[in-house]
């Protein structure tokens, strides 16, 4: 069974990046590929609601090793509220970045009994 994940490009298409979301016992996995991009070229912003928003642009547009490398935005819509304070990123040398996305902890439930 499939997760019910949402990729939107946010201007132009950027078929070049491909993305992936596995879900864990209590996180997300996002995988995207973007080669030719570096670690200060690429950014992931996320929300509560189980949005990221992952841009990059290259800092030099004529560079002939990343010729098709150009800007994107893409929001990738998880089906579950995430903990964004505990959401962490990082860029491999060969252009494969992994987003970790822990789900939002249950708030817990107390129940008042009135005397």
């Amino acid at each position: 069974m499939g997760l019910d994940v949402q990729v939107v490009d946010v201007g132009p298409p950027a078929d070049w990046v491909k993305i992936n979301v596995r879900a864990t016992n209590d996180s997300f996995e996002v995988y995207a590929l973007v080669p030719g991009l570096l670690q200060n070229e690429v950014r992931v912003q996320s929300d509560p609601a189980g949005r990221l928003v992952v841009t990059g642009q290259p800092n030099q547009l004529y560079n002939p090793c990343v010729w098709m490398t150009k800007f994107f935005f893409q929001v990738v819509t998880l089906p579950a509220r995430i903990d964004q304070l505990r959401t962490n990123a990082f860029l491999t040398f060969h252009g494969c970045l992994h987003v970790h996305v822990p789900f939002a902890q249950q708030n817990l439930l107390v129940k008042y009994q009135e005397y």
